[in-house]
């Protein structure tokens, strides 16, 4: 190799590690210490972001709820840490020199995220897959948090279920529950909104495994916002309020005394400047007999 094919090499080889060590873009200053944490995961599914103001409130966004409570409420949560958890998750932050770090962005063994610290002018990332007793303790004292937040719903919402067998179907009745505090505009069948169609999927389980599905399809939607059924375009629910979904008969699996059914449903929802595609599922619960005949 000649000296001006080795200077190039070098260079290269320069340049592609100025381009991993480098720090995230800088923006304007912090009034204390900021955390943006957001995690994606598909084994099992689960979706979040946590933004922990300096002085303020933590603010979590639950696209789909994970392992923890998976038939739990989603949607838009808020909590004020106490002043101990916040000089905590400073002390942790500064013991480790967590703002010197500048990692890539992570990738969990299920899916994709991000930590990000800021304070100040700095700005600093953490690996998801950080082994390290910093990292470790950061992400512990954010999932504190997400669990503190989870019990103050400021616009949530979650499902309700429950069907019975009538001959070879199942009639399902459906129930989207507001849990919150503030009102919140969901998108039931808005065709000039992306992803404004709400989809629904019935889901049989036999022995906690998938049996079958059955899926609510663009027509369904349309034919229940047809019969005033379902509310066309956006809906606005009240704290406490349902919103009843009536589902069309669902065919039956084989054995359908030994399955449980439980409903998912995805829906484009917004609370104040927020929107987001929210993810959720009722329990799965079994099947209940069909009804005797009237007299």
């Amino acid at each position: 190799m000649s000296r001006c094919s080795r200077l190039i090499g070098f260079g290269i080889a320069l340049a592609l590690a100025a381009c991993g060590a480098r720090p995230p873009a800088k923006g304007p200053p912090t009034s204390g210490l900021e955390v943006s944490y957001a995690v994606r995961t598909a084994r099992p599914a689960e979706s979040f972001e946590l933004a922990v103001a300096g002085k303020g409130l933590a603010r979590l966004t639950l696209k789909k709820a994970g392992r923890a409570d998976p038939w739990g409420a989603v949607g838009f949560f808020a909590v004020r840490p106490p002043a101990e958890q916040r000089a905590e998750l400073e002390k942790i932050v500064s013991e480790h020199s967590l703002l010197d770090r500048h990692d890539e962005p992570g990738f969990t063994a299920e899916g994709s995220g991000l930590l990000q610290l800021s304070h100040g002018t700095r700005r600093a990332e953490v690996s998801l897959t950080s082994k390290d007793e910093g990292a470790g303790s950061l992400r512990l004292l954010l999932g504190g948090l997400i669990d503190a937040a989870k019990k103050r719903p400021l616009a949530a919402l979650k499902l309700a279920s429950q069907a019975r067998m009538d001959g070879p179907n199942a009639v399902v009745d459906l129930a989207i529950v507001h849990q919150g505090v503030e009102p919140l505009e969901l998108s039931v069948a808005d065709p000039k909104s992306p992803d404004g169609t709400i989809s629904v999927r019935v889901v049989f389980e036999r022995a906690g495994r998938l049996a079958d599905e059955r899926f609510l399809s663009p027509s369904d939607i349309a034919k229940l916002v047809a019969k005033k059924k379902l509310p066309g375009g956006r809906h606005v629910l009240a704290p406490g309020e349902k919103l009843l979904v009536p589902l069309p008969l669902v065919a039956l699996p084989p054995a359908p005394s030994e399955v449980a059914l439980r409903v998912e449903v995805a829906v484009l929802g917004r609370w104040r400047g927020s929107s987001e595609r929210l993810e959720a599922s009722s329990a799965p619960a079994p099947l209940e007999p069909e009804a005797p005949p009237a007299d």
